[in-house]
């Protein structure tokens, strides 16, 4: 039971960090500038879309149950959010 929660609360995390990098892909945030900058607008867009099938990914896998299943989807979501930060690092 626990372990479903807590891969439910780590969905929600991803698509709330996707749905604001796709939301913020002609507006200016942080240090980005993604108006003036058509590179990093795409990037923004792909890798929004990319949390947010993620994000989807690991909640239905949280709510079936499976150990190796949830520990993949889990493995998954951690390389991309990783990816997703070492990627926006280069538009610094």
């Amino acid at each position: 039971m626990l372990i479903k929660l807590l891969t439910s609360l780590f969905a929600l995390i991803i698509l709330f960090v996707g749905y604001y990098l796709y939301s913020h892909r002609q507006t200016d945030f942080m240090l980005f500038k993604p108006s003036s900058n058509p590179v990093l607008s795409g990037v923004l867009k792909n890798t929004g879309r990319i949390l947010i099938g993620i994000a989807i990914l690991c909640f239905i896998l949280g709510l079936m149950g499976n150990t190796y299943l949830v520990l993949a989807a889990l493995f998954i979501g951690m390389i991309a959010t990783t990816s997703v930060l070492l990627t926006l690092m280069r538009f610094m």
